[in-house]
């Protein structure tokens, strides 16, 4: 029931919920790359959940607005992720608290497993929602 009504909602106003995702993703992910990788300095297991719930949202919202569309999402998430982390990279250059994340397994990594670990959160969210709300829509 509330799954329906959050997803009629994204429908009715697809294009606030698709610059609230985008941001979500730009942000946390310049936000928090420093954060969510353990072992490097600066990790914190409070800014890994509230990463993964951020991306859960942005996942269902996606979920809403595109519908079996995996590879979209994945590319949409790889290129949101790289952007946020460039932003935050731009920003802080010569910064010596990022020496450690100037790495280029940082680079490539986080990025791609921020889109997987949110692409894994649309499927699993489209698998159990989505089915559901396609049909009522039919």
């Amino acid at each position: 029931m509330l799954a329906e009504q959050f997803y009629e909602r994204v429908g009715k106003s697809r294009n606030t919920f698709l610059i609230f995702a985008t941001l979500n993703i730009l942000f946390f992910s310049g936000i928090s790359f420093t954060f969510v990788i353990p072992g490097l300095k600066g990790f914190s297991l409070f800014f890994v959940v509230l990463t993964l719930l951020m991306y859960f949202i942005a996942a269902n919202i996606f979920v809403g607005l595109f519908k079996e569309r995996i590879w979209f999402v994945f590319t949409i998430c790889i290129i949101l992720n790289g952007l946020g982390m460039g932003w935050r990279l731009w920003l802080e250059w010569r910064e010596f608290s990022l020496v450690e994340h100037t790495r280029l397994a940082v680079y490539i990594g986080y990025p791609s497993v921020s889109a997987i670990i949110i692409t894994i959160f649309y499927i699993i969210s489209n698998s159990i929602f989505g089915k559901k709300f396609n049909s009522s829509i039919r």
